[in-house]
């Protein structure tokens, strides 16, 4: 009997964190606009960095502190896709370039993740995301580039 209360009890919370789990990537998928802490948490999330009931603000702070996010960025600030593509250049190795290894810029980031067929072609670096969008670039960074282990610089 007290096992079949624990694995009730079990089940209950793990359900709990997942609903709440879900219901945020529900609340970005249906953004407008995208926003700084919106990419913070999907970014960490997906490498694990954070557990899925942590908050945007929690998941910005920890790239913050990691340096990839300036300090004066907050968690609902919008972020632009040449915004994006470099908090992705401070998770991800992206290389290829002879411009980004020479200048290692957003500019040249974006330009790099465009030639990669992340970002689509006929997007423009101010152009802000929609929620959509923003998970779409993180998916498709997840399955192209290799994860970053803070040995490079």
């Amino acid at each position: 009997m007290k096992k079949l209360i624990v694995l009730l009890i079990a089940s209950a919370v793990s359900l709990s964190l997942y609903a709440q789990s879900a219901d945020k990537v529900s609340e970005i998928i249906t953004a407008k606009e995208a926003t700084f802490g919106q990419a913070a948490y999907l970014t960490t999330s997906a490498l694990g960095l954070i557990k899925n009931e942590a908050g945007y603000e929690d998941a910005l702070n920890l790239l913050k502190e990691k340096g990839i996010v300036p300090s004066s960025i907050g968690a609902a600030d919008t972020i632009n896709m040449q915004e994006l593509s470099w908090l992705c250049a401070g998770t991800w190795k992206i290389e290829g370039s002879f411009m980004l290894k020479l200048f290692n810029s957003s500019r040249y980031t974006f330009r790099q993740m465009k030639a990669d067929e992340v970002i689509d072609f006929s997007v423009d670096p101010m152009d802000i995301p929609s929620g959509r969008n923003l998970l779409a670039v993180i998916t498709d960074c997840l399955s192209k580039y290799e994860i970053k282990t803070g040995e490079e610089d």
